[in-house]
């Protein structure tokens, strides 16, 4: 009995000084010289509770300002211009008159079609004439052949020349056809000679003059042209919209138009048209896509360039998350938890993908405050915009997650202790400027007076207050001391 009672004091003599000699090293220390795991810091975070809201998808895509009507002029035939009825800048109606061409030859054609026409005419009276005469001769023929005075090769002749006659009669009818066409296109050219506007507009350019020859455009060699008109009334976006978001969006879908002129104020639209086949410029696939600017907007002018926004998606009353909240980690860098270990079953896998593989993925997950631990949890994620992203599955509505700082966030693992950022530490942070100013700064005296002015009550509470405090602060170091000498577990949370 006596020799365990001595190993017992032996002991207790053993850890007295052991406690000691590191409380002399360092008060504040948990844990014994050996090297004890010491007990985590909490790490200060912004927690939030999930939203129900809406949430637009957008896509982003360059484009350019340009008219929805708008015609170059050019001549349909070889002239001289005999007059310029506009100027630059001049608004035109439809079928106005712009340029007028020398008509001379045109109208000189049309005369000796005409001329050609009435002869053919005539042409066709005397073939009617001939066929009624030759009609008569034969059957004249036939009733002398009955009676025995005319013979059978004169009959054949008569027959022929009746054929011929009806010959050349079809003959003057074909060409008085085709004389009639050539009149019409030799009249479509006189027509051409005064050149109208097609759409009403108003004269972007004009580059033609009078005295200019100008040409008609053909398959390998463009027309002369003139000038240009547009409805600069209407505008619409021509953007380039990248391959991988193309299947997005669709006909009739609402767009922004952010102008470089003026970032801070969109323009609102509708998508028109998608094209059905993309070009490729470098390496690059893109789809050209027209938005209807909506109403006048008659401080736009033609080529300037703007960003697009379409909205291809939008969820309404979704669970989310500000975007900041979710993050990606690498699997093989989270807990081996029977939650993350189902989502990398739930995975498919790519043909000759190994699980090495397949924890290099990258898993979104989320940082859970429960009971001031961060707990990691996979989720999924629907669509997002530049604020909020939608939380499909794995969070429930009254659940506190971490979002922010950035930096504790980057460094925030599974199973660290949390604490709550103080919610006014964005009001002292925020610069003088923000605060009101004075123009006298207060002084000693007005502070004197403010304390005087408290109540008798609030005076003594004060008192009484700053006593409290002088004490605890004086036992503190005894009860420091007293709580490392008696903590068995230098390694227990407080």
């Amino acid at each position: 009995m006596r020799a365990w009672l001595w190993c017992v004091l032996a002991i207790v003599v053993i850890a007295a000084a052991v406690v000691g000699a590191n409380i002399q090293r360092d008060p504040a220390a948990y844990g014994l010289d050996w090297k004890m795991p010491q007990r985590k810091k909490p790490r200060k975070v912004q927690l939030v509770k999930p939203d129900r809201s809406t949430v637009v998808q957008t896509i982003t895509a360059p484009g350019e300002i340009e008219l929805v009507e708008q015609a170059d002029i050019a001549s349909q035939i070889v002239g001289q211009v005999t007059a310029v009825h506009v100027k630059k800048g001049m608004s035109v109606k439809k079928d106005t008159v712009l340029v007028e061409l020398d008509d001379q030859d045109a109208a000189a054609r049309l005369e000796s079609m005409e001329a050609r026409i009435e002869g053919v005419r005539a042409a066709i009276i005397a073939a009617q004439a001939d066929l009624a005469k030759a009609e008569r001769d034969a059957k004249g023929l036939e009733k002398l052949a009955e009676r025995g005075f005319s013979t059978p090769t004169e009959i054949a002749d008569a027959r022929t020349t009746v054929e011929k006659m009806r010959s050349s009669l079809d003959q003057g009818r074909f060409q008085l056809r085709e004389y009639n066409a050539t009149k019409l296109s030799t009249e479509k050219d006189l027509e051409r000679t005064r050149i109208t506007a097609p759409i009403a507009g108003v004269v972007i350019d004009l580059d033609v003059e009078v005295g200019e020859i100008v040409i008609a455009g053909t398959t390998n060699l463009p027309g002369t042209v003139l000038m240009t008109i547009g409805d600069i009334n209407h505008k619409q976006v021509r953007a380039e919209v990248d391959e991988s978001d193309v299947s997005l969006v669709s006909r009739g879908q609402r767009a922004r138009i952010f102008l470089q002129s003026n970032p801070d104020e969109p323009l609102s639209g509708k998508v028109d048209l998608v094209a059905p086949t993309g070009k490729k410029t470098g390496e690059v696939v893109s789809f050209e896509t027209l938005v209807a600017i909506d109403g006048l907007q008659p401080s736009l002018r033609p080529g300037m360039t703007s960003t697009l926004e379409i909205e291809v998606r939008q969820s309404t009353d979704t669970l989310t998350l500000p975007v900041q909240a979710v993050v990606n980690r690498r699997l093989k860098e989270l807990p081996d938890t029977q939650i993350f270990r189902d989502w990398a079953k739930q995975q498919k896998r790519a043909p000759g993908e190994s699980q090495r593989d397949i924890e290099s993925r990258y898993v979104p997950i989320i940082f859970v405050n429960e009971n001031g631990v961060a707990q990691a949890r996979p989720v999924e994620v629907g669509i997002s915009d530049q604020d909020q992203v939608e939380i499909a599955k794995g969070l429930q509505p009254n659940e506190e997650v971490v979002a922010g700082p950035f930096r504790a966030l980057d460094e925030l693992k599974d199973g660290d202790p949390l604490e709550r950022e103080e919610e006014d530490k964005a009001e002292a942070d925020k610069p003088e400027t923000d605060k009101p100013e004075t123009d006298e700064p207060e002084t000693e005296e007005a502070d004197t007076n403010k304390a005087d002015s408290k109540p008798e009550s609030d005076k003594r509470a004060d008192g009484e207050a700053s006593d409290e405090v002088g004490d605890a602060r004086d036992s503190e170091p005894a009860e420091k001391a007293t709580s490392t000498a008696a903590d068995p577990d230098p390694g227990a949370q407080p």
